[in-house]
This record gives structure tokens, C-alpha cells and sequence, in this order.
């Protein structure tokens, strides 16, 4: 039974390892995806902003066993492995850890690097058209497209000189951007990198709310039974969407964060400015009170919210007549199951995974959710 996974990020890993884990041969399984080399761009995105911890606790990571990545630290003797009391996992140790797993599950040698266009079925088999390569055909399929495909540059930033979103394919030019725009984790980091590595005296950070903090991307009862219980007794999309838009913490940063933040501010290394900007003119930031000539304004400003217009996701609900919620997202079965043989994760899965569907933490349930799927095949086969 071959197996094929659209998508190269953390949560297709994760699905492809536990898939991998419960007995799917590596010759059965292939992965496609766009970059050189798989979770390229999570590793890419947290380098640019100088992530040095991640906002997730240990026991979220690619591999089935919640302690493997702990026990990996011990094992290689990690300094400083883990912060704080939820024990956040160094960066770079958790990179080092996925790349080991790529290649103690033959993931790297199944991975076809290229553009996933089109989604159909052909002979009872699922066929996956590329923008290089010959089609694909497998047994089942995984979609487990990542939501951060392109960034959200704001109109008032738009056709001006020497600003650019964080995660543009473009050179950042730290030692010469002393203003940074953004409300949340991303914005916190990269302005703290920019008060090291930045030639100017003082950074600024313009906000269009007051900071909040919170630990994690939502409340850590929305991983389990305590929340999740009454999430799925809502039978409305709507209802659940309303609920995963007021649960989520978006544009928020954790305690750690804003004191590192509010610690540089008091030595006048950092200024903070909320809903001040008026409009960006001649090279300058300009607010009610003054105008700011600015060197170089990096935005750190999120993503489109795009993935049912992504031409593959768009292509296959238009070929296969995939069913929709009321509110437009896949209607899917408690395995995650969109169509007989297709499943999805991350910001697919938002409406019966809730608030954490695009997390590590939703990555680890949906690969639990659809090796269940998996095993059921197989004990039906066997």
C-alpha cells in the first residue's frame, strides 16, 4: 500500500516517521516538496529571527516517542538543551535531531523535490502531477501543506523603498534595519537580533496592539480531553471557527520574551511605538507627533491565509468534488480523512483539530490520527 505526502515541513515529517514507524516500507512512501532538503524552511525561517529556543515544549518534535528528543539531549550532551519550566528545546538541538530522524527513516532518499500542481484519480489510484517530474500514483495520500507559503506584506508597506517581510526570498540586511513591524513571537525575536547585530544605537518596534503574553499559541487545555470534550459537541464550522479564532494567541510572545524586550527598552537600546504609524513617505515613518528616517524597516508581519487557494488544494476540491464546510475549510472524518484515501494536516485540519491544528503539537496528532487510519488498512489487508 504506497503512501504519497504534498509537503516537506515539520508535519509532514512527523506523519511520515509514524507512518514509517508503524510498518510502511520507505519504498512505499514519497514526499514531495519544493525546498533542497526537508523542514528547509522552518530551519531557514528560525535562523532568520534568531530563535534560539522554540516556543513549544520538549515533548513536541518529529519523532512518535513525546521523550525521544530529551533523551536525545542527554545522549549528545547538549548545554543549555532546554529553558524555563516547560522545558522549550534548544533550536539548534531540535534541528539536529529532525535531520538524524530524516535519516534514520530513509525520509531524505523518498523526497522529490519539486512542486506538487495538480491532484486526480486514474485507475483507482491517486495521481500527483509536478511541475518537473513525471506524475506519481499511490494508494493513499497525505496533504500536509504548510500555511506559510506567502508572506503578508500590509499596504502601507507596499512599493516602498528598502522594506521587506523577514521571509521573503531575499538577502536581510540585519546591520542596516534598526525598525521592525509586528505584534508577535516572530517580531520579539527579530528585534532582539537586531539590537545585537544592528549598526544603529536604538531599534524600533512598531506594534498595532499592546503585547501579549502567553506561554503558547493557545491554552494547553485545547491539547486534550478538557477542551477538546466540548469543541467537538459544536456541530456548526462557524461556531468552531469563531472558537479557534478566539482561543488562538495570535501576535502574542511568551513572558521570557517581553521582559528581554521590556529589559531593553529601559537601558534605551529599544523604543516601542503602538498604533503610531500614519503612513511611510520619502524614506521616512511617519506618525501624528514626528517622522522617523528610517535605514531599512523589516516586517515581521505573518502569512497569507491562502492555503484554499493554493492551486494543488484548489485543483484537487475541482477534480474530486472534495467536500467543503459552510466556512469553506475540507470536511473531514475523526482520521483526518478528506476524501476515501486522502488526509490532511496543519491549517486543513483547523476546523476538527482546533486551536492547535498548526502547532508541532497538531502535527503529532494528526500523524497519531492517520497512522490509526493506516493500521486499520493494514489489519484489513493482513
Amino acid at each position: 500500500m504506497s503512501w504519497t505526502i504534498i509537503g516537506g515541513g515539520i508535519h509532514a515529517v512527523t506523519i511520515a516517521i509514524k507512518l514509517r514507524a508503524a510498518g510502511l516500507p520507505a519504498d512505499e512512501l514519497t514526499i514531495i516538496d519544493p525546498h533542497e532538503s526537508l523542514c528547509e524552511q522552518f530551519d531557514d525561517f528560525s535562523c532568520r529571527i534568531g530563535m534560539p529556543f522554540l516556543r513549544s515544549p520538549h515533548v513536541h518534535h518529529v519523532h512518535p516517542d513525546p521523550f525521544h528528543l530529551k533523551k536525545f539531549a542527554k545522549t549528545n550532551q547538549y548545554t543549555g538543551a532546554t529553558y524555563g519550566k516547560y522545558q522549550r528545546p534548544q533550536r539548534d538541538m531540535f534541528m539536529d535531531h529532525t535531520h538524524k530522524m530524516l535519516h534514520e527513516f530513509d525520509l531524505n532518499e523518498r523526497h522529490i523535490k519539486d512542486f506538487a500542481v495538480n491532484v486526480d484519480k486514474e485507475d483507482g489510484r491517486w495521481k500527483v502531477e509536478m511541475q518537473n517530474h513525471d506524475p506519481v500514483f499511490s494508494d493513499k495520500l497525505v496533504l500536509a501543506i504548510g500555511s506559510n507559503n506567502i508572506p503578508h506584506i500590509p499596504e502601507t508597506y507596499q512599493a516602498h523603498e528598502d522594506i521587506h517581510h523577514i521571509f521573503e526570498d531575499v538577502e536581510i540586511p540585519y546591520e542596516t534595519s534598526s525598525h521592525v513591524v509586528g505584534s508577535g513571537i516572530t517580531a520579539a525575536h527579530l528585534t532582539l537580533k537586531l539590537i545585537e547585530a544592528s549598526q544603529s544605537s536604538k531599534v524600533h518596534l512598531w506594534m498595532n496592539k499592546s503585547i501579549e503574553v502567553y506561554d503558547f499559541d493557545a491554552d494547553p487545555g485545547w491539547l486534550g480531553p478538557k477542551n477538546m470534550t466540548r469543541y467537538r459537541e459544536i456541530d456548526s464550522s462557524k461556531e468552531r471557527l469563531k472558537v479557534i479564532v478566539q482561543e488562538r494567541h495570535k501576535g502574542s510572545m511568551p513572558k521570557e520574551l517581553y521582559l528581554r524586550l521590556k529589559k531593553h527598552m529601559q537601558e534605551g537600546e529599544l523604543e516601542i511605538h503602538v498604533n503610531e504609524i500614519q503612513t511611510i513617505q520619502n524614506h521616512k515613518i511617519i506618525t501624528e507627533q514626528d517622522e522617523y528616517q528610517y535605514d531599512h524597516i523589516l516586517l515581521a508581519t505573518g502569512f497569507k491565509n491562502n492555503i484554499m487557494q493554493m492551486p494543488v488544494i484548489k485543483n484537487f476540491v475541482e477534480n474530486i468534488n472534495a467536500p467543503l464546510t459552510e466556512t469553506k475549510h475540507p470536511s473531514l472524518t475523526e482520521n483526518l480523512e478528506w476524501v476515501p484515501g486522502v488526509y490532511v494536516s496543519g491549517a486543513l485540519a483547523d476546523i476538527e483539530l482546533g486551536p492547535f491544528a498548526r502547532s508541532f503539537a497538531g502535527g503529532r496528532e494528526s500523524a497519531n490520527r492517520i497512522a490509526k487510519a493506516f493500521n486499520g488498512e493494514e489489519e484489513k489487508v493482513s
